[in-house]
């Protein structure tokens, strides 16, 4: 119990210090949310093709989950986001830039999404607020705090830390997302649940399975 006390004050504090590349990371994802929505208003279509090989891989995995067992579905899809989360988090030491575009690339992702549905006459919030932001409340913020440490991975990459070698750095780093990786887990098989058994029904009581 002490322990367990002692992860989730280690784990708040790790998450206070770094607020500033939390909000950072959610920055660039709003920014390709905010992109893909003008682009496609404006009939500007270079996002759509940037998103497009990421759409045609979440349809066939999107196939392949839920037509699964349940709980193979989850496993799966949790396994699917904790190797993205890894992937931001380690890839950061390229100069923070693949964070950087998995942010932006997944708002104009979702930013497309939403558009295309709009124009095409279907609610685009009620599949938000039914279809996203449920299992989003969890899966955003894993995905936030991973990319916010590889943002900051590639900063310190450059800058290192106060009184400390790149290095020496880049372990600091990794020690503190370590730290907070519990967190991110709990938040990422949440996510998966929600998504697997409860985003579906709601997407059915409005007729939005057709389009998820």
């Amino acid at each position: 119990m002490e322990r367990l006390k002692l992860l989730k004050t280690q784990t708040r504090s790790i998450i206070q210090q770094n607020y500033n590349w939390i909000f950072l990371a959610a920055f660039f994802f709003f920014l390709g949310i905010a992109f893909s929505l003008f682009s496609l208003g404006g009939n500007w279509f270079f996002l759509t093709e940037l998103t497009a090989s990421q759409q045609e891989l979440l349809q066939q995995m999107a196939e392949l989950i839920f037509n699964s067992n349940p709980l193979v579905g989850v496993a799966l899809l949790f396994v699917n986001n904790l190797f993205a989360s890894m992937y931001v988090v380690l890839l950061g030491v390229i100069l923070g830039l693949p964070p950087l575009l998995a942010l932006f690339t997944n708002g104009a992702f979702l930013g497309t999404v939403l558009a295309s549905l709009g124009h095409g006459g279907i609610g685009a919030l009620g599949f938000f607020f039914l279809g996203v932001l449920p299992h989003g409340l969890f899966e955003l913020p894993a995905f936030f705090l991973a990319a916010a440490f590889g943002l900051k991975l590639g900063f310190h990459i450059i800058f290192p830390l106060p009184q400390k070698r790149r290095g020496e750095s880049v372990i600091f780093i990794w020690k503190e997302f370590l730290s907070i990786l519990p967190f991110v887990l709990i938040l990422l098989i949440t996510a998966a649940a929600v998504e697997i058994f409860i985003t579906p029904h709601l997407l059915n009581l409005v007729e939005f399975s057709a389009v998820y």
